[in-house]
């Protein structure tokens, strides 16, 4: 997880005890396999910014946002990264490793694509400016035809769950604005750059169903260096 400490690369904080049984015979590692598995540990980030400043999102709806589902994703992805350092794989039935892989998955890409939100968001408007602009109107057109699509696509998850991530693919040597139903589904060889989150905790307390004005006020709150940074960093993978 030291790229996640280094943010280059968004649920409950439960420890999955209920969820994922593993069997008796399946916890009993040997003593020296157990500690020869190294076990990742994620710290949760703070927020880079003063929550009573961003224009368009409430200080409470940010902090409840940042230390419940965000930081309990944290945790959870730790107590999943305990739970398989402990698993004997070749005694653990399939079923039950596909679960707990299932989890990491979501859950690692939930706590990274969280980060990236947090980051994205500044005190006061900025616009793209740099590589970052020129790429956003070579690949789109304009900042504003990108700013359409992007609206567009967050707009079209309307069930509250997803995210819209605007990212880097090295492979093709452009941009893109990904669209996701859910945690899982993250691009693949991609680098995100800045996501909007469309579950309901991201917006319900301030907006209620009204997803429109969340988007609107996220786009305005955007901090573009951010953005750019990420950019030229994915620009050398």
């Amino acid at each position: 997880m030291t790229a996640i400490s280094r943010r280059s690369m968004a649920a409950g904080a439960g420890l999955l005890v209920g969820a994922i049984a593993i069997g008796a015979r399946a916890q009993q590692v040997p003593p020296q396999l157990a500690s020869a598995v190294p076990v990742p540990k994620v710290t949760p980030r703070p927020l880079t910014i003063n929550p009573e400043k961003v224009k368009g999102l409430s200080a409470n709806l940010l902090r409840t946002h940042h230390d419940t589902e965000y930081a309990g994703g944290v945790k959870k992805l730790n107590a999943i990264g305990e739970q398989l350092a402990k698993v004997d794989f070749a005694d653990m039935p399939p079923e039950k490793v596909g679960e707990l892989k299932r989890e990491e998955q979501t859950t690692h890409n939930a706590v990274v694509l969280h980060e990236i939100y947090f980051d994205g968001l500044a005190e006061a408007p900025t616009q793209p400016s740099g590589l970052l602009a020129q790429a956003l109107s070579r690949d789109f057109g304009s900042l504003d035809r990108w700013k359409a699509e992007f609206v567009s696509t967050a707009r079209s998850l309307d069930s509250g769950t997803g995210w819209v991530i605007l990212a880097y693919a090295p492979r093709d040597k452009r941009l893109f604005n990904y669209r996701a139903e859910n945690d899982s589904m993250a691009p693949a060889a991609a680098v995100p750059l800045l996501v909007i989150d469309m579950y309901e905790h991201a917006y319900s307390a301030d907006y209620g169903s009204d997803i429109a004005n969340y988007i609107e006020a996220f786009v305005q709150a955007i901090k573009w260096t951010n953005a750019e940074r990420l950019y030229r960093e994915a620009m050398r993978v």
